[in-house]
C-alpha cells in the first residue's frame, strides 16, 4: 500500500464508522485526512434522465476520501421523503451551500421556491467555483411562476441570455449533436490543455458512454475548451466516427464574476449519463476538476484513488431507470470500508545485474559552459545557459536509461537526446557556440511552458508537456497519437509533474525502437530510428534543472 492509501485509510474508517448521514433528506460523508481535508464540496443531483442521484453519491464517495467534506442534496418528495427527481420545487438543505468550498451542479429544470433558490444565487454571486455536469447547462425553468424574481435564470431567459447555465457555466440547452442514447463518444482532450491539472494521469483519447450535447457558435465569456467529443456510430469504443458530425467541445473551463467582484473558477462538461461514471478517465477528470476548482491543483496525484467503491448499478437512462422509495439513508449509499490501493504503476528494477549509475566521470562537455553543469551531493545541476548538451562518452545502441529529472522554474525545457549523432556532436564541440545536436529528443519541459506561450500568443499546437519523443535531424516513425504535423509522438497519458517536482524517465531503445515511460506508464516512442547508434545527451536550454539517478543497463 502507498503512502497515499495510508495516509487516507481514517478517512475510511470514519466514513464506515459514522452513519455518513447527517439528516434525513441529505448524504454527507465526512471526509478526513488528505489534500482535500477542511474543504467542503455540495453536490447538488436533481434531474431525471441520467441518476445524478446514484453518480453524485458516488463522487462524493471518491472526494471524501481525498479528505473533502462531501455533502449530496437531492430533490425531495415532501409527502414521504423519498428521492425523486420528478419532484422539481424541493430540493432540502440547499443551505448547506454557506459553508461550501465547491458546488456541483447537476439539475435540470427545477422550479425552486424563492427561499430555495436564494442559496443557490448567493453562492452563486459570491465568488466561490463551480462544476456543471451535463443538463446543468440549463438548471431553471419557470412556466409556472414567470412572476418569480428567480425566473430569468431559466434556460429560456433573454436577460441574461441562456439564463444561469449560459451566464455562469457557458452554455444552455441546444440539442442532442450526438444522437441520444445511440451515438456514444470519443473525447480527445485538445494538445494545449494536455498540460493542464485536469487531465493528469489522464490518457489523451478516452471512450464515454455518452452522446454529445450541441452548442451554440460560440461559448460565452472566457470559456476556454478542453477536451472534444467526436460522436461515434454505435455505443462501443470500436464504433467509427460520424462522417458529418466534427468533434466539438464537451468540457471547457472558464471564470465567473458575480456582484462580490470576486471571479470564480467554472469547470463544466456536457458529459454525465450513468455509464461515463464507469469510466476511469471521467472519473478522473471530474475529480481533478474539483482539486483545480478549489485551487489545490498542486495536490493532484496522477494515480490518486478514483475507484468506484460501494453499488453502483444505475439501470436505464430515463424514468424507466429511476428507482423509486429511496432515501438518502438507503444502504446503497454506503461509503465501502475496503481501503482502496492505488497501483505505484510500472517502475524498472534498476538494481538488478548490469545495470550501473553515470557519473561525471561518465558526462563530457560539449558546447556549454564551464559552469553550466556541476554535481552537488549527487544531483547534476544545469544552469540552463547557454543552449547546449553534455553528452556520454560512450556510445550506445541497445540500452535501458532511468533518468529523473526537475524543473526548478515554471516554464522549464530541456531533454534527453537518444543515439545522438557523432558528426553532430562534432560539430558543436569544434564551433563551441549555443546549439544542440541531431538524435532521437525525449522531451524534457514544464507545464507552464504551454501557459508562457500562449500568453504570447504563439501556437502551443505542435508540442505537449507530458514527455513528446521526435526526430532532430535524423529518421523515426513515431507511435501515434501524434503531432499536427505527424513528426511528434505525442504522449498518449498525462503523468508528468510540474516545476518543483521530481518526474522519472525510463527509456527502453532497441534495435531502432525508442519507449518512453513517464512516472511509470508508457505514453509515447517511435520505431525505424536512423541512425540506431550514438551517444546519449542531456540538453541546457534556458532554465535550471536537476538530474539525478541516472543509471544505464546495456543491452545485446
Amino acid at each position: 500500500m502507498n503512502r497515499f492509501c495510508r495516509s487516507l485509510l481514517p478517512v475510511w474508517a470514519a466514513v464506515v464508522c459514522s452513519s455518513t448521514l447527517v439528516a434525513e433528506e441529505w448524504l454527507t460523508y465526512p471526509g478526513g485526512d488528505g489534500p482535500g481535508k477542511g474543504k467542503h464540496i455540495v453536490f447538488i443531483a436533481a434531474e431525471a434522465s441520467y441518476r445524478s442521484e446514484l453518480s453524485m453519491p458516488l463522487m462524493a464517495r471518491i472526494l471524501s476520501r481525498h479528505g473533502f467534506r462531501c455533502t449530496v442534496l437531492f430533490a425531495i418528495d415532501p409527502k414521504n421523503g423519498t428521492i425523486d427527481p420528478r419532484v422539481k420545487d424541493n430540493i432540502p438543505g440547499l443551505e448547506q451551500l454557506k459553508t461550501a468550498d465547491l458546488m456541483v451542479a447537476f439539475l435540470r429544470w427545477r422550479e425552486l421556491p424563492d427561499a430555495q433558490m436564494k442559496q443557490i444565487i448567493d453562492y452563486t454571486e459570491s465568488g466561490r467555483p463551480i462544476i456543471g455536469i451535463r443538463n446543468a447547462t440549463h438548471p431553471f425553468r419557470y412556466p409556472t411562476r414567470p412572476d418569480s424574481p428567480y425566473a430569468k435564470y431559466g434556460s429560456d431567459s433573454k436577460a441574461p441570455a441562456g439564463g444561469w447555465g449560459r451566464d455562469v457555466l457557458g452554455e444552455t440547452w441546444v440539442s442532442h449533436y450526438g444522437k441520444n442514447l445511440v451515438e456514444s463518444t470519443r473525447a480527445d482532450v485538445i494538445n494545449f490543455a494536455a498540460s493542464h491539472p485536469i487531465f493528469r494521469g489522464m490518457h489523451r483519447s478516452f471512450w464515454i458512454p455518452d452522446d454529445v450535447y450541441g452548442i451554440g457558435e460560440s461559448l460565452s465569456g472566457d470559456s476556454e475548451p478542453m477536451l472534444l467529443g467526436q460522436p461515434l456510430t454505435g455505443w462501443s469504443a470500436d464504433d467509427e466516427p460520424v462522417k458529418d458530425k466534427p468533434a466539438i467541445p464537451i468540457a471547457w473551463t472558464k471564470s465567473y464574476t458575480g456582484v462580490s467582484g470576486v471571479k470564480a473558477r467554472i469547470f463544466t462538461t456536457t458529459m454525465g449519463h450513468a455509464d461515463a461514471f464507469r469510466v476511469e478517465d471521467f472519473r478522473r477528470m471530474l475529480t481533478n476538476a474539483c482539486y483545480w476548482c478549489v485551487k489545490l491543483e498542486d495536490q493532484i496525484d496522477p494515480r490518486s484513488d478514483v475507484a468506484t467503491t460501494g453499488p453502483f448499478e444505475p439501470g436505464e437512462a430515463g424514468l424507466k431507470g429511476l428507482k423509486l422509495g429511496v432515501k438518502p439513508n438507503d444502504p446503497i449509499y454506503a461509503a465501502s470500508s475496503a481501503p482502496v490501493r492505488v497501483s505505484a504503476g510500472f517502475r524498472i528494477d534498476d538494481s538488478q545485474p548490469g545495470w550501473r549509475s553515470l557519473t561525471n566521470d561518465d558526462l563530457v562537455k560539449v558546447n556549454s559552459a564551464d559552469d553550466t553543469w556541476s554535481w552537488r551531493d549527487g544531483v547534476l545541476h544545469c544552469t540552463g545557459k547557454p543552449v547546449s548538451v553534455i553528452r556520454s562518452k560512450n556510445q550506445y545502441r541497445n540500452f535501458e536509461l532511468v533518468v529523473e529529472w526537475m524543473h526548478e522554474k515554471p516554464g522549464g525545457n530541456s531533454g534527453v537526446f537518444v543515439w545522438g549523432t557523432p558528426g553532430s556532436i562534432e560539430r558543436l564541440t569544434a564551433a563551441g557556440k549555443s546549439g544542440l545536436p541531431q538524435g532521437i529528443e525525449v522531451q524534457v519541459l514544464d507545464h507552464s511552458f504551454t501557459d508562457n506561450m500562449k500568453a504570447r500568443g504563439a501556437n502551443t499546437d505542435w508540442f505537449g508537456t507530458n514527455g513528446d519523443v521526435f526526430p532532430v535531424g535524423v529518421k523515426m516513425k513515431p507511435f501515434p497519437p501524434l503531432s499536427p504535423n505527424g513528426n511528434r509522438s505525442y504522449p498518449r497519458r498525462h503523468m508528468a509533474n510540474g516545476h518543483g517536482k521530481w518526474n522519472h524517465y525510463y527509456i527502453r531503445a532497441i534495435n531502432g525502437e525508442v519507449r518512453l515511460w513517464v512516472n511509470g506508464a508508457e505514453v509515447s516512442g517511435g520505431t525505424a530510428c536512423d541512425p540506431a547508434q550514438g551517444y546519449l545527451c542531456l540538453e541546457s536550454e534556458g532554465s535550471p534543472i536537476q538530474f539525478r539517478k541516472l543509471r544505464i543497463r546495456e543491452l545485446p
